[in-house]
């Protein structure tokens, strides 16, 4: 057993340790650093060894203010402090370090060993909980509100439509002015109306209800939905579908709102672009096991500098639009373990939409 102590038994032991170690004599002088305190500080052992610490790991060049050196060799208690550290990475790093007091056969603590935990991963997980947890709760709450906002929109509506026949008494030119006025109000009204009911949308992106569902029938349905929206605004929409049913495990509503709001989007962005000509081509094809669609459209395309922020919630390019259609495709793909991304250039925008074949057993 007194083998098993000696200093040999002792080093091979401390060398093991994942975490860095460093042990300091009452000088507060380096005596000893682990393979993993050379590697964390990025040390030459023999020039840290005789250093005061402060001095060979934190280059200061007084003791550091969380140091408890002093306090472990006068009391004999172990002592633990937490400090945060600008790191190799760039990133500032959250410790734990722990101070052991060695002592000799007189009892004096001769020695200090210092065990420094990097506690960073948990620190950073228990702040991404937070941060979600008060995501969730917020959400709650909005959704609740985007609730409640749409009753007294509903009785705004209303009351508009009073006014507009009310109008009706008035004079031409007055009539005209206060029918101006109404309008404005109802639009305003509308889009808050609808501003909500995105919202709600949202809050629900990702509750799926699966069953057999097929992602081109889907798209191709959208398509006759839009059909008549879309010969307004002198667009074509071209469909490359495969005419063979392909079923996955999906939900079809949830879908149809990813993929109504995409060829919206595209049929929006032309008609504000005023371009001739325009076309929303619709491409869809398995590759590799996966369901692969692409939504290629004619427009202005999205310009380089706002690129990066299409899927933030509440961004758009657009003169009404609510920030929310793109953030919510978003959701519904990712909750289908999917993935969209898009490329864009002054000749138009792509989006591309892949699906894994999840088969259904229907």
């Amino acid at each position: 057993m007194a083998d098993f102590f000696s200093r040999y038994y002792f080093r091979s032991f401390l060398e093991a340790f994942a975490d860095p170690v460093w042990v300091v004599n009452r000088g507060f002088r380096l005596v000893y650093m682990n393979p993993a305190a050379v590697k964390k500080f990025s040390l030459n052992v023999d020039h840290a060894v005789g250093k005061r610490c402060h001095q060979a790991l934190f280059e200061n060049l007084s003791p550091c203010p969380f140091c408890s050196l002093e306090q472990v060799f006068s009391s004999a208690e172990v002592k633990n402090t937490n400090f945060t550290l600008l790191d190799l990475d760039g990133r500032n790093h959250f410790y734990a370090l722990s101070n052991y007091p060695c002592s000799g056969v007189d009892g004096e603590v001769d020695y200090v060993l210092a065990v420094c935990l990097d506690k960073t991963e948990g620190a950073d997980l228990f702040a991404e909980i937070s941060r979600l947890q008060g995501l969730a709760a917020m959400g709650e709450y909005s959704a609740e509100l985007s609730h409640e906002i749409r009753n007294p929109l509903n009785s705004i509506e209303i009351q508009m439509s009073l006014l507009q026949r009310m109008a009706s008494g008035l004079v031409p030119g007055e009539a005209a002015a206060f029918l101006k006025v109404v309008d404005v109000v109802r639009a305003e009204s509308r889009r808050l109306n609808s501003l909500a009911g995105d919202f709600l949308k949202m809050q629900k992106s990702r509750r799926l209800v699966l069953a057999a569902c097929d992602p081109f029938a889907v798209a191709r349905n959208v398509a006759e939905l839009l059909r008549e929206e879309a010969r307004a605004a002198h667009v074509e929409i071209c469909l490359q579908l495969p005419e063979v049913s392909i079923l996955l495990l999906a939900d079809g509503d949830k879908l149809q709102q990813a993929f109504m709001n995409l060829m919206k989007n595209a049929l929006e962005a032309l008609l504000e672009s005023g371009r001739e000509n325009g076309f929303l081509e619709v491409k869809g094809w398995l590759e590799e096991g996966q369901v692969i669609l692409n939504f290629a459209d004619n427009g202005p395309g999205i310009p380089f500098a706002r690129q990066a922020k299409i899927f933030d919630l509440f961004y758009t390019t657009k003169t009404c639009g609510t920030g929310i259609g793109l953030h919510l495709c978003r959701d519904v793909i990712r909750a289908h373990d999917g993935e969209i991304s898009f490329v864009s250039d002054e000749q138009g925008t792509v989006f591309t939409v892949v699906l894994p074949r999840t088969e259904s057993n229907e």
